[in-house]
């Protein structure tokens, strides 16, 4: 049986706030590799080109530009997809196994990293869609130096159905094993199924990330600060302030950590049984074991 939303913060938080900011770390040192190579590719490019008294044309240069820009992109969503397929692998087997560890983060995040992959590369090319269908065609109608307020509604809507697409896909991908696709169209189902509870699910994570972030900023930070202005030890009170700063830190991982489980939780209480019936009578996964015991 789930544990309650409390009890699995409780049990797995810190584990797993943990595990969110090594898989963090190494999240960055890959997109710092990759754009290096990037870069190394590009600059053996242009010498080859100076070698070759070869200069491309205005037309090339465009093409030049878009690829790499697009080779930039690609660079940047592949250790993107890593973390996002080993926060919520990890976040999985936290509420449906009842085990966190650091070693489920980086198991989660390479059996799944191609399958993410895809994913948020078609998440992105329907968000870009989206954008050139609606936005494009109205920017063209009116013409003003400033752009109009609908036209800024527009952009934002697109943007939160975009994230309101994305909170769940990804639980598709890790916990119910499904392909690229199927994982998006799952994702639309249950929103058009329950359009309020999952708005609510994001909301909900965000009211939490920023409640941690604000009352730790407040007790850690502020509190120092607002007692610099009234005591005439600076010096000490600005130690604390930098001792502040320092504790709160590791609170930003764990903020994102409570965020994660309270989507994996609700997703596992109140949505799976919509979509899976057979996974709520079961009590187990629909179709294929969610989370592998590590």
């Amino acid at each position: 049986m789930t544990q309650s939303y409390f009890g699995t913060l409780k049990r797995h938080g810190v584990k797993l706030s943990v595990a969110l900011f090594l898989g963090y770390l190494f999240h960055v040192a890959m997109a710092y590799l990759a754009a290096f190579l990037l870069i190394i590719f590009a600059v053996f490019i242009g010498a080859v080109a100076s070698l070759l008294d070869a200069e491309p044309s205005e037309h090339g240069k465009i093409v030049l530009g878009a690829v790499f820009f697009l080779l930039l992109f690609l660079a940047g969503t592949l250790p993107q997809s890593f973390f996002t397929a080993g926060a919520y692998g990890a976040a999985a087997a936290c509420v449906f196994r009842g085990k966190s560890t650091i070693g489920s983060f980086f198991s989660e995040g390479f059996r799944n990293l191609w399958k993410m992959f895809g994913q948020q590369v078609l998440l992105v090319l329907f968000l870009m869609v989206a954008l050139l269908l609606v936005i494009f065609p109205f920017g063209l109608l009116v013409r003003t130096e400033e752009p109009p307020h609908i036209l800024i509604f527009l952009f934002l809507l697109i943007l939160a159905g975009y994230l309101w697409v994305s909170l769940h896909a990804p639980l598709f991908l890790v916990v119910e094993r499904t392909g690229v696709w199927n994982s998006i169209l799952l994702s639309f189902r249950l929103i058009m199924k329950k359009p309020g509870q999952t708005l609510l699910s994001g909301l909900f994570a965000l009211a939490i990330l920023l409640g941690i972030l604000l009352l730790a900023a407040s007790i850690l930070i502020v509190l120092p600060l607002l007692f610099m202005n009234l005591m005439e030890e600076n010096g000490a009170v600005a130690a604390l302030v930098i001792l502040g700063i320092l504790c709160f830190l590791p609170v930003i991982p764990y903020a994102f950590a409570a965020a994660l489980l309270a989507v994996v939780h609700r997703y596992s209480t109140r949505f799976r049984h919509v979509l899976f019936p057979e996974s709520h009578q079961d009590g187990e996964a629909a179709g294929a074991a969610p989370v592998p015991d590590q």
